[in-house]
């Protein structure tokens, strides 16, 4: 009689699972050993394999798996900032209506004040932004210090599109304008009160892939 050498389906379905998770498996570990790689070059003293690589890992990893040691020693905040933001949008009829300003910061607070599980994102998102491209910017004309400071602006500017996107606003929005105002913390009964500065930067031009 002659015999049925077919693979049944079920042993067929196991094969092509077993591939499917060996090649997840292998993808992993290769994901792996890339982002161990770039944070070592990261953390790790001033080396010639980390000079030749600086571009590569700081886009690997900022701004999202950015290494400090603010855990550790913390550096207590001296200022109080808000970050506020104007957007300019273009309605049916073509003309472009400017808003007011929106404190951004504000809206951070009213999430987290009363909530006893406050967002990371309401509490450090929009600092931690703003802070980083104020390290890789120069104050006066705005101009990026080092290989930081494009990306930093792109992370910022497409974080307050998201906000105004939240906010009901669609792709009719075409530019955006940031200012942050700084306020010396000082004691309690300090006379006089420490007084508010602002520095306002220029607009910014949306771009597609802010909408993302």
């Amino acid at each position: 009689m002659p015999t049925d050498t077919a693979v049944p389906a079920d042993e067929r379905r196991s094969t092509a699972v077993r591939s499917v998770t060996a090649a997840f498996a292998v993808l992993a570990i290769l994901v792996t050993l890339v982002h161990v790689f770039f944070v070592f070059l990261h953390v790790a003293p001033s080396n010639a394999l980390s000079k030749e690589y600086q571009k590569e890992t700081g886009t690997w990893i900022y701004p999202y798996f950015e290494q400090n040691w603010a855990l550790f020693a913390p550096n207590p905040m001296s200022e109080n900032f808000r970050v506020q933001a104007q957007s300019r949008v273009r309605g049916p009829d073509g003309r472009v209506v400017e808003s007011d300003w929106s404190d951004l910061t504000l809206d951070d607070l009213n999430h987290i004040r009363g909530n006893p599980y406050p967002s990371k994102a309401d509490q450090n998102m929009i600092r931690r932004a703003w802070s980083s491209y104020a390290d890789s910017h120069d104050a006066k004309d705005e101009s990026a210090i080092g290989s930081r400071g494009p990306l930093t602006q792109r992370y910022l500017r497409r974080i307050v599109v998201h906000r105004f996107q939240d906010a009901g606003l669609n792709r009719s929005l075409e530019s955006i304008r940031i200012r942050v105002a700084t306020t010396s913390i000082g004691q309690p009964d300090a006379s006089p009160k420490p007084t508010t500065s602002y520095r306002t930067l220029g607009w910014w031009e949306t771009k597609p892939d802010d909408f993302r």
